[in-house]
């Protein structure tokens, strides 16, 4: 079912599903960002909610693909991936290298 996919014509759902997977991570860096400068305790209700609308976020923008254009939504769903699992790889490789120094 991929293979039979326009991957080239899908390039927009693709680049649209990085950018919804992005704003998804936000909360998440957004809940962690005040206990890594130290200036916040660890808050275990803060962290739910991130997830919570981290999960919505992603959610969301799921079914708005499927109403608008279902043909373009596993695209949508595989860019929404990448983006939201690269913003994780990107702030952990970075806070690997300034948590090892």
């Amino acid at each position: 079912m991929l293979s039979a996919l326009d991957w080239p014509g899908s390039t927009v759902h693709i680049v649209i599903g990085a950018l919804v997977g992005l704003v998804a991570f936000v909360p998440l860096a957004a809940a962690l960002a005040p206990v890594l400068k130290g200036t916040n305790r660890v808050n275990m209700v803060a962290g739910m909610l991130a997830i919570g609308v981290s999960f919505a976020v992603l959610l969301v923008g799921v079914f708005a693909a499927y109403l608008l254009d279902r043909g373009g939504l596993v695209p949508f769903a595989v860019g929404e991936m990448c983006g939201f699992v690269g913003a994780l790889v990107v702030i952990s490789t970075v806070l690997v290298v300034m948590l090892g120094k």
